[in-house]
């Protein structure tokens, strides 16, 4: 297992993408054939229906693709989208095998790899969390009292101090709540699907709960899969660590396994705050803003319509907003690092096998990932109970830019 080559992490990487989109959207008016004023228009109208219009996109989608054996499409509980794929004639992987999208997606993410994976998953299910793609948008409740989490100042020549520190007693509780609004809903997921016990897929943020879901039901999940997963490195705003107020420390930039782990950059608050309603703030220039930065991050992937899906998603799904953007501020972050890391809990998994996956091009700290592995292997005394894998020609959303790859590593891993 060779270390990885760590580039420039997600914030830098997520900005410079935006500036890129900003360029052509001033520079190159036709890189698509659609009207910016129109969409922003019709996006205002009280006649625009975004689940219906999601609804339209997703069986253009679906309409396309070839499985092995059925492919049936419900709402669970009626809450949860849930896309399942049953193949009786494979034996590779039979036990169920949930895959679970990131932050601000749905199960489309994995639409260009459901065909290969039916070939060898018997029950196959993909599944839209709460607030994102067409499930409801369950209210968020939070009955805990808001405790102000303590305060990072950082200071010159990396180095910075805690200015208001709080017992890991009074954060855990709220951050649980939060982490209940999706963990809740997989748990409701499994219990209506009748399934004991399930192999689990999380990407990037659906990443950092399948870990946490682990560690919540160790006797629900047979094999782990963290792809490119958010949440992952410890860090100085951890809840787990025992500062002393106002003491200088030093920022370790470098080493992800460290309480004294930092970030330079920070996206700025108002973004990070506000994240989709930004665009949608813009007028016509936004849409044409959402559409660029489609074009760009997913220029591996061929389909328009799988775009056209994206932009639904993005531009037009306000109303579930507010949640997600609760969620994740207060999970993570301006830097993107969790306030309860994956690597902090990682002596209490009870999972022996996890596969840990990044793209070759991820912007993610893949060297993070690689730590867990190495780490998970020394706990356990046991090589490769924990496996490290990097997708070529891939990025962050590897299952998109590289779903052929993606689909063989994951029955392979799996495989009975």
């Amino acid at each position: 297992m060779s270390k990885p080559v760590v580039g420039k992490t997600t914030p830098p990487r997520l900005l410079s993408r935006l500036i890129r989109s900003m360029v052509q959207s001033n520079s190159n008016k036709d890189t698509i054939n659609i009207s910016a004023f129109k969409t922003w228009t019709s996006h205002l109208s009280s006649s625009w229906n975004t689940v219906e219009q999601l609804k339209m996109l997703q069986a253009k989608l679906m309409n396309q693709i070839e499985v092995e054996g059925t492919m049936t499409n419900e709402m669970v509980n009626d809450e949860l989208n849930q896309w399942s794929f049953y193949n009786n004639n494979t034996s590779t992987v039979t036990i169920p095998t949930l895959l679970l999208h990131g932050y601000a997606a749905s199960s489309m993410s994995f639409y260009r790899t459901f065909a290969p994976l039916s070939n060898n998953f018997k029950n196959l299910y993909a599944i839209d969390l709460p607030a994102n793609g067409l499930s409801v948008a369950i209210p968020l409740k939070i009955t805990k009292q808001r405790k102000r989490l303590y305060e990072v100042k950082y200071k010159e020549n990396n180095k910075f101090s805690i200015s208001y520190p709080v017992p890991i007693e009074e954060q855990k509780p709220l951050i649980e709540q939060y982490e209940n609004y999706y963990l809740d809903a997989m748990r409701s997921w499994q219990v209506a699907n009748n399934i004991e016990k399930f192999n689990l897929v999380g990407h990037s943020f659906g990443g950092y709960f399948s870990f946490k879901y682990a560690l919540r039901f160790p006797d629900s999940i047979n094999k782990l899969c963290l792809v490119s997963p958010l949440g992952m490195e410890s860090n100085i705003f951890s809840i787990h660590n025992k500062f002393e107020e106002n003491k200088i420390y030093n920022v370790n930039l470098t080493d992800p396994t460290s309480p004294f782990y930092g970030k330079k950059f920070q996206i700025p608050n108002y973004l990070f705050e506000n994240q989709l309603d930004v665009i949608r703030k813009l007028g016509p220039f936004g849409a044409r803003l959402c559409w660029n930065y489609i074009l760009s991050a997913y220029k591996r992937v061929p389909s328009m319509e799988y775009k056209e899906y994206l932009f639904e998603l993005f531009y037009g799904n306000r109303q579930v907003s507010p949640i997600l953007c609760e969620l994740f501020t207060n999970l993570l972050t301006r830097n993107l690092l969790a306030r309860d890391p994956i690597l902090d809990s990682i002596d209490q998994l009870q999972l022996s096998n996890v596969l840990v996956m990044y793209g070759e091009h991820d912007w993610m700290n893949r060297y993070a990932g690689y730590c867990m592995v190495s780490r998970l292997n020394n706990i356990r005394r046991t090589p490769n109970t924990a496996q490290y894998l990097q997708v070529p020609a891939a990025g962050h959303n590897l299952f998109l830019d590289n779903p052929e790859y993606f689909s063989s590593a994951l029955a392979s891993f799996f495989k009975e």
